[in-house]
C-alpha cells in the first residue's frame, strides 16, 4: 500500500465568500491523508515538515460535496518523500498537487526516511524507481 484514500465532505466552514472551497484546504486535506498513511505504518507524522507544495485547481468544490482525496508516494529520497495527490468527485479531478516533505529530528535536522516508509515505497514501485 503506497497510497491512501480518504472520503471527505466539504463543510460550511470550508467555503469562501464565493461559495467554493477555500484554496488553503487543498494542502491541509492532502496532509490529513498523508498523516493517515504514516500512522498506518507506525511512523510519527509530526517529523515531516513541508519543503514544497504545488497545487493545481481544475474545478471548484462546493458545500456538501463529497470527494475522495487519493495520495500516493511518488518518490523516496535519502531524507525526503514526494507525494502526489488528487481530489476526485464522480470521476472528475477537482484539484491535484505534489508535496515534498523532509524527515527531521527534534532539532529540525534532516534524518534518513524511516525504513517502514522506504519499504512501502519500494514494494509498490517498479524495480529501481524509489
Amino acid at each position: 500500500m503506497a497510497h491512501m484514500v480518504e472520503a471527505i465532505r466539504v463543510q460550511w466552514a470550508d467555503v469562501d465568500a464565493g461559495g467554493g472551497v477555500h484554496h488553503s484546504l487543498a494542502s491541509r486535506w492532502a496532509e490529513q491523508v498523508e498523516h493517515a498513511l504514516l500512522r498506518s505504518l507506525g511512523v510519527a507524522p509530526h517529523r515531516f515538515p513541508r519543503r514544497r507544495i504545488d497545487v493545481e485547481f481544475h474545478r471548484p468544490l462546493r458545500f456538501g460535496d463529497c470527494f475522495d482525496l487519493a495520495l500516493r508516494i511518488e518518490r523516496v529520497g535519502r531524507t525526503s518523500v514526494v507525494y502526489c495527490w488528487a481530489a476526485v468527485r464522480e470521476d472528475v479531478v477537482h484539484f491535484s498537487g505534489r508535496t515534498v516533505v523532509v524527515h527531521v529530528d527534534e532539532g529540525g535536522r534532516p534524518l534518513p526516511v524511516p525504513a517502514e516508509l522506504r519499504r512501502l515505497a519500494s514494494a509498490a514501485a517498479p524495480h529501481g524507481e524509489t
